[in-house]
């Protein structure tokens, strides 16, 4: 068990964390994640080029649910034809890499479509291309999803990994978006 010196009021969020950390012997994203899974990221995040591999890794070291996402990724990336792809920026230079530090496009290779969802590891969070209503939602055993006002009309729906469900959530209406593309 992890051993502290002082009363909670004597430590800030910060001294907590470090503390954690050395007696801990690992990555803080270990620590943040508790008893949802190990913590521990793959050698490789799927489906992630090699450029954007580091960049993806920082964000989910800060991932409320970063075994959730992997796993919404694993899943995904083993469909017929699905990149991962980051985001090329209005203002780069045509031989610039891509971004990944933002967002990701899970992406039908061939599709006309584009993207059929945009995730951000960050936060855990997968906003694909359906625009349903939430009583479209309901209708399907949706619960863990939201619609969404802002952003682009055929984005609308919004998941975020936060246990099973959502997962379980997020992974069905991938595939509806995927189909749909």
């Amino acid at each position: 068990m992890f051993q502290f010196e002082g009363t909670p009021e004597e430590l800030d969020a910060s001294q907590v964390l470090k503390k954690l950390a050395d007696q801990h012997h690992g990555p803080l994203s270990t620590i943040a994640e508790g008893g949802r899974g190990s913590g521990k990221l793959p050698a490789r995040i799927p489906g992630v080029a090699d450029e954007g591999q580091e960049t993806v890794r920082q964000m989910l070291g800060r991932s409320p649910a970063p075994s959730l996402f992997i796993r919404f990724l694993e899943e995904t990336t083993r469909w017929d034809n699905v990149g991962v792809y980051g985001i090329k920026r209005k203002a780069a230079k045509p031989d610039a890499p891509l971004d990944y530090s933002r967002y990701l496009r899970l992406r039908r290779q061939g599709s006309q479509y584009g993207g059929f969802a945009y995730i951000y590891a960050e936060y855990s969070t997968i906003n694909l291309r359906l625009n349903y209503s939430k009583q479209q939602l309901d209708d399907l055993g949706i619960k863990s999803a939201r619609t969404l006002t802002t952003g682009h009309r055929e984005y609308r729906v919004s998941v975020d990994l936060t246990d099973e469900t959502s997962l379980s959530d997020a992974l069905k209406l991938a595939e509806l978006a995927y189909e749909a593309t």
